[in-house]
């Protein structure tokens, strides 16, 4: 609907040239969308495939939950991973984390160690908690752009706070600081190139940000007029707008 040539936008300005109006993308579902940046396929379908391994098969899953209960884990169940809901992968991994102990003393109990393999190897295990550790940020992000009575200027406060904070979690991973990644921090001497591969990371977020957000940054003097008028250099706004 709003695509650059054929879609609505492109339509409106091909004829209407030189017009004001200013489109902006769904702002919850670009925030969604930036994840495409985290090289997280080989983690996410190996997650996803454990979940479906233990959910799909009744009799399986029906024993996970009986020893879930057994164990008195304070979760009943693994997460399906749904993609048509934004806030699922973050969901899905959190869960799976919680219970990773509880997973590999099932499936050893089964006799079913393949399948569960990944979670006793270091190396695949930080960066499923770095990548936890992110989604659970992106997750509350997107939660805090939800809801009523929050303006656009509001959003664009969330946006801008989280890149900052994407740039804080870069310096700090340089650092070797893992105070913002505590699950990260749990996992026991992380090697320092898979710091550098995850502080490399962020900053492919964080420019999936700037790129996606770009409008918002283009309007920034229109949006401080309306949250700080004054605070707001009055030459430097637009005729039209004084």
């Amino acid at each position: 609907m709003t695509g650059k040539k054929s879609g609505f936008l492109g339509l409106f300005n091909q004829n209407y040239h030189r017009n004001n109006v200013v489109f902006l993308h769904c702002v919850i579902h670009q925030d969604a969308l930036c994840k495409s940046a985290l090289n997280m396929k080989p983690v996410f379908d190996a997650v996803v495939k454990l979940v479906n391994t233990i959910r799909s098969r009744g009799l399986t899953h029906r024993q996970f939950q009986d020893f879930l209960q057994s164990v008195q884990s304070e979760y009943s169940d693994v997460l399906y991973y749904t993609k048509v809901r934004w806030l699922s992968a973050g969901c899905v991994f959190e869960r799976v984390w919680q219970l990773k102990d509880d997973i590999v003393s099932f499936f050893h109990e089964k006799q079913c160690s393949a399948e569960c393999e990944m979670l006793e190897d270091t190396e695949w295990l930080s960066d499923f908690a770095c990548f936890t550790d992110l989604l659970c940020h992106m997750n509350n992000l997107n939660v805090k752009m939800q809801g009523k009575n929050q303006f656009i200027d509001d959003i664009w406060a969330h946006l801008k706070a989280f890149k900052l904070k994407l740039n804080l979690f870069t310096g700090q991973l340089a650092k070797n600081d893992l105070s913002h990644f505590s699950r990260l921090n749990s996992i026991p001497s992380v090697n320092e190139e898979k710091l550098k591969n995850y502080e490399d990371g962020l900053k492919k977020l964080h420019f999936e940000f700037e790129c996606r957000f770009q409008d918002f940054s283009a309007m920034q003097t229109e949006l401080d007029i309306f949250t700080m008028p004054f605070n707001v250099n009055c030459e430097a706004v637009k005729s039209d707008l004084n």
